[in-house]
């Protein structure tokens, strides 16, 4: 965790007080409302394209919860599921995983991406 700079919700702050930030921020947590009844078309979609897919998760993200990263099985049953020590920012917290997973998944299935 040391290379976590403390200080980085400062930078978030000030990108999320730029001038139209407020209305988009507002707009797209609105829109989230929209999701849900969404869900059959992207599960629907999901189980007809079976690609190979890698979910990386923070296994303390409270917008995420675990079960959330579980529940891609349903419609993805060969997805690889790796549950970091980390929260809603886990590639922050955690980049050097995140990247040796990544490189590690795209290697394995390079000749099917």
């Amino acid at each position: 965790m040391e290379a976590y700079d403390p200080d980085l919700w400062q930078d978030e702050l000030a990108f999320l007080n730029r001038p139209g930030q407020s209305d988009i921020q507002t707009e797209l947590i609105y829109d989230y409302r929209t999701n849900i009844n969404s869900y059959p078309k992207w599960q629907h979609w999901l189980k007809s394209h079976p690609l190979p897919t890698l979910i990386i998760w923070g296994m303390y993200d409270l917008s995420f919860t675990v079960p959330g990263a579980w529940a891609f099985r349903r419609d993805l049953p060969a997805a690889q599921i790796e549950l970091l020590d980390g929260g809603h920012f886990v590639m922050d917290t955690r980049l050097d995983e995140v990247a040796r997973l990544t490189a590690h998944f795209l290697q394995a299935h390079k000749s099917a991406l």
